[in-house]
């Protein structure tokens, strides 16, 4: 056991090495055009396709984010280990979350689908014409490449909406699919 990690602090200690040479050598604009390359690289290779879900849209509040978090809301309660609990203004019914980058194993038709919840600091702003919220969230979706809705497949999947609005203003209910609309 002592010789694996012998080798193993070896080994960081060459790669350490070749990357404190390479950034000695080379300017960080060609260092930043070749991590550039590879990560297109690697993602032309990867099996997964990432969709991002933030919560601000600019300035704005970005109405998918509160529908995937209803969506999750009723998976969470029953399957995630860590929760976040809330309550709307004006409101009697709880909403489950999941807590601060946590995820959570969904199925959707057969295909597997992961959701992480990201929660990071937002960076102060100087000038604010609209106070933002302190934290940045946003939900990150992963699905097999082979399982990702295609134009050609459109008819036969479901487009997801946000629940309606009730007389007060409230969103209720949970997401419902509604039929995709023909090409």
């Amino acid at each position: 056991m002592k010789e694996a990690w012998t080798s193993l602090v070896s080994i960081m200690g060459v790669f350490a090495f070749f990357q404190s040479i390479l950034r000695a050598v080379f300017a960080p604009e060609l260092l930043f055009a070749a991590a550039k390359l590879f990560h297109r690289l690697f993602r032309c290779f990867s099996t997964y396709c990432y969709f991002d879900i933030t919560e601000m849209d600019g300035v704005n509040t970005n109405e998918l984010y509160h529908a995937v978090q209803l969506y999750l809301s009723r998976s969470a309660s029953m399957a995630a280990s860590r929760l976040s609990l809330s309550r709307g203004l004006n409101s009697s019914a709880f909403t489950f979350g999941l807590a601060s980058n946590d995820r959570l194993v969904d199925s959707f038709r057969g295909a597997s689908a992961t959701w992480e919840h990201a929660v990071s600091q937002r960076q102060p702003q100087a000038i604010s014409w609209q106070p933002l919220p302190e934290e940045k969230r946003s939900f990150t979706l992963r699905i097999k490449k082979k399982d990702k809705p295609s134009s050609s497949r459109r008819t036969s999947t479901t487009s997801w909406r946000p629940p309606p609005r009730s007389a007060a203003g409230t969103r209720t209910g949970y997401c419902t699919p509604i039929p995709a609309a023909a090409p």
